[in-house]
């Protein structure tokens, strides 16, 4: 229960936004939304607790402009001072985790009546590594040296630029000018300066390293450990669920989380689970990892004995890699399909063979691995950046091999009864410079026992939030692939957008003649209606595919290719930058876009005030692990047509939809050239839970158009 004290609190910390926040209001929908978070974050939970049936947990659908940033942000810092808990929060993108940092946190730091303080947390490969910074300014200012002995010709421009750069770089931190992470610099650096200024865990020597106590990731790590709000991603706080609680993000058992777009959350979950790794690739990477071994052994007076165990253990490797390569290539079975998927899961002889010899050697290459490291750290006091140099090196092949064990481990491990199968697939993979290879893959077709045993389980409390959580009027299908299902005790809240979406916006169903199955027919007719359609300054066009949308593209008059910018053609960034600017100037514009585009972009006011739906999102299932689900989903007697794929089209259209009003003052048009919406028994469902626009239906042979409320949630 929430206390007096923190209702106070809350009031107070609302009252001073008002006054403090130019241009802030606090709506009805925002305050249920605090109320909410209130009462499930007093359902905190500790450590010893016994297991909870989801109190602790609240879901919320906040639709556009219900300020759900400050709605979730001002109960939740109340709540975690009061109770003694930690907080962080995560969002799905990087640009949202700046919002948070740049905007959302600095604003309630000066606006709220009581202090505290926030750090970003970041991987380790946003932070350069201070002792491999000092060896490649070392290098770059001997060079600089050597070369008033050599010809001009002997320095290109690319090497100039590089050694001024990492000079510069190394300045600037030495003066304490810059701290080390990347997203401070004014001016970005290119990826493959950075990549050789950064490492990762492997390539990481902690506390032993020369540089240590000027290291810019362990400087960031202590002021995550020491700050009452962190602000992660995603990626992030699963990554850190894999590891000893506590030593990336705070503890979940005295972590309160809020999860901002957390629609994403099922899926990184499934993609932090799987793993794959190419064969002849691997068996290439393996033949240089004895170089980096010997080169290792040699540079620090290692025994011998290490060098001839990773030969051994690589010998084995590659050969079981190489047998499983030749196998595959001799099917013959990557004619008409790039993939081969193992129906149900089950493995033929030939590959759990190979993989059992290639998981064991592999094994027995990890060891190795892991007594050279060791043995590198035991030195790296004393030999500074030798032993970095080494050290880096061979953490390079120590992550490559970590992932093709991962890979293996998913291949054979045995499929529990009561859970739902992995999914495991060959891949053919063709590179023009480097021929064919084929990729080992798996990955669990859902991260839902993960996401509840690791998270859910161990949370004090959680916040899940994001605008497009329900599908079909329901919260079935989020509830179902985040693992939330089985709890009785959530709580679920839905609160509108405050736009006057009856007043603002009308939804538009034409008159299509074509089916969406005809795809030809279709496309002639889109290209048809689409001149006529494009009537405002800023029209937003997305395509369920991108086939269609260049064929579109292609088929249209000059007059409108040439306001049009297709996605794929330039950087996201710049296309968006470039229709605003045409906006601004007073001319039209339009864009062509795919999911991506229907989702995480903003584009208010004139932007974007016609949205065009081309076809209902449907995707097409023929990725092997798509393929998989729905098997998994048939097998169990159920459909997958109504669990996965009407479901997940529903949260895909309502996405884009999302993206015509975008503040109070909008006023636009969405325009579905689908006709399905209406002449199918499903279409109902994919319209409940949407916004409350005014409909139309454009009439068939001369009837009259109709208006329709959407059907009731």
């Amino acid at each position: 229960m929430v206390t007096e004290d923190e209702k106070a609190q809350i009031r107070l910390c609302m009252d001073a936004m008002r006054e403090g926040i130019e241009g802030f209001h606090s709506r009805r929908p925002q305050l249920e939304m605090i109320a909410t978070v209130a009462t499930t974050l007093a359902a905190c939970r500790g450590e010893d607790d016994p297991p909870a049936d989801g109190e602790h947990i609240a879901v919320v659908e906040a639709g556009t402009g219900t300020g759900k940033s400050f709605g979730s942000l001002v109960p939740a810092l109340v709540m975690a001072r009061s109770r003694g808990r930690r907080l962080v929060v995560s969002s799905s993108t990087v640009a949202l985790q700046h919002q948070y940092a740049e905007k959302d946190a600095p604003t309630l730091q000066r606006s709220i009546p009581f202090g505290f303080t926030f750090a970003v947390a970041k991987g380790r490969r946003r932070y350069a590594c201070a002792a491999k910074l000092a060896a490649a300014a070392a290098e770059a200012g001997q060079r600089e040296v050597d070369l008033g002995d050599e010809p001009p010709a002997a320095d290109t421009s690319a090497d100039r630029r590089r050694r001024t750069i990492i000079i510069g770089l190394a300045e600037n931190f030495d003066a304490e000018r810059w701290s080390g992470d990347r997203d401070e610099l004014a001016m970005p650096v290119p990826d493959e300066i950075w990549s050789d200024l950064t490492t990762d865990r492997q390539g990481c020597s902690g506390n032993r390293c020369a540089e240590f106590a000027r290291c810019p990731f362990y400087a960031a790590r202590q002021r995550v450990k020491e700050a009452d709000l962190v602000i992660a991603n995603h990626d992030l706080v699963l990554s850190a669920m894999e590891v000893e609680a506590g030593s990336v993000l705070p503890s979940p058992s005295e972590t309160i989380y809020v999860f901002d777009e957390a629609h994403s959350l099922a899926a990184k979950a499934v993609e932090h689970l799987s793993a794959k790794h190419a064969l002849r690739g691997a068996q290439e990477w393996l033949r240089d990892s004895i170089e980096a071994v010997r080169d290792a052994v040699l540079a620090m007076r290692l025994p011998d004995s290490l060098l001839q165990e990773a030969r051994s253990s690589v010998e084995r490797l590659g050969a079981a890699l190489d047998g499983l390569r030749q196998h595959i290539h001799a099917l013959r079975a990557f004619d008409e399909r790039k993939a081969r998927r193992f129906k149900s899961g089950e493995l033929p002889t030939w590959v759990r063979d190979a993989g059992e010899s290639a998981q064991s050697a592999g094994r027995a290459l990890e060891k190795t691995f892991a007594a050279l490291r060791e043995a590198l750290l035991e030195r790296a006091p004393s030999e500074g950046a030798l032993a970095t140099r080494v050290l880096s090196s061979l953490g390079f092949y120590v992550g490559k091999l970590e992932n093709l064990l991962s890979t293996w481990d998913l291949m054979l491990v045995q499929d529990a009864a009561d859970e739902a199968p992995i999914a495991r697939w060959i891949e053919l993979h063709e590179d023009t410079s480097r021929g064919a290879d084929y990729l080992v893959c798996a990955a669990p077709i859902s991260g839902s026992d993960r996401l509840r045993k690791l998270l859910w389980n161990r949370a004090s409390a959680v916040v899940l939030m994001s605008a497009t959580l329900t599908s079909c009027g329901t919260f079935d299908l989020f509830l179902r692939q985040s693992g939330l299902a089985v709890f009785r005790g959530l709580r679920l809240l839905r609160v509108e957008s405050p736009f006057d979406y009856r007043s603002n916006a009308k939804l538009v169903i034409p008159a299509m003649r074509s089916d969406p199955a005809n795809a030809d027919a279709h496309t002639r007719e889109v290209v048809d209606r689409l001149p006529r359609l494009v009537r405002t300054r800023g029209t937003l066009v997305l395509f369920a595919s991108a086939k269609q949308m260049r064929a579109v593209y292609g088929q249209v008059d000059e007059g409108l290719r040439r306001i049009t910018l297709m996605q794929g053609t330039m950087p996201k960034m710049e296309m968006l930058a470039r229709h605003r600017a045409a906006i601004d100037r007073g001319d039209s514009s339009v864009l062509f876009g795919l999911q991506s585009m229907a989702e995480g972009v903003d584009l208010p006011r004139d932007y974007c005030t016609h949205l065009v739906w081309v076809k209902l999102p449907f995707s097409v299932p023929d990725s092997p692990l798509e393929e998989a689900r729905r098997e998994w989903v048939e097998s169990q007697g159920r459909s997958s047509f109504i669990e996965i794929t009407l479901p997940e089209t529903a949260v895909r259209f309502k996405q884009g939809l999302g993206r015509l009003l975008r503040t109070t003052e909008d006023q636009g048009t969405a325009t579905v050239l689908d006709r399905r919406l209406v002449t199918k028994r499903w279409g109902g469902l994919l319209m409940r839970g949407l916004p409350d626009f005014e409909v139309i239906v454009e009439p068939v042979r001369g009837a009259p158009a109709r208006q329709r409320p959407l059907p009731s949630t």
